[in-house]
């Protein structure tokens, strides 16, 4: 169900969030590269395409949105007290632009959750992961 979703449904045009991190080969690079997977979190990657608010890209890493932002640093406790709404937003996106009902571990929410753990394991490497918004 999800694969057909992103292959018929899923726009090119949207935003992508990036992390990046002390440390990083391009094989992590090249994981980043998903064709807009919008379900692959643990790589560092996040994505929604443009069809249709609330974002929840927008409400976890909200400081890469502010003007002249490039790559900024957001604490992984942040992104960890910020996931349970964002896990919400993402829910209610599905509903009120797509018309489906999800769960929380649908991969779509899933990816947000494994993109705030990859957050936290980076930091407790001490490999300062930063975020990219592209819009």
């Amino acid at each position: 169900m999800e694969r057909g979703y992103k292959e018929s449904r899923y726009s090119r045009m949207g935003i992508d969030i990036y992390m990046r991190w002390d440390g990083m080969t391009e094989a992590d690079r090249d994981k980043q590269i998903t064709g807009f997977d919008a379900t692959v979190g643990e790589v560092g990657y996040l994505r929604e395409a443009y069809h249709g608010s609330p974002y929840a890209t927008q409400y976890l890493v909200e400081e890469a949105f502010e003007d002249g932002a490039d790559e900024v640093h957001i604490p992984a406790k942040e992104l960890r007290k910020r996931l349970p709404l964002t896990k919400e937003i993402v829910i209610q996106r599905f509903r009120d632009v797509y018309k489906e009902e999800i769960e929380e571990d649908n991969a779509f929410v899933k990816a947000f959750e494994d993109f705030v753990k990859l957050s936290e394991a980076l930091e407790e490497e001490g490999r300062k992961p930063t975020i990219y918004a592209s819009y």
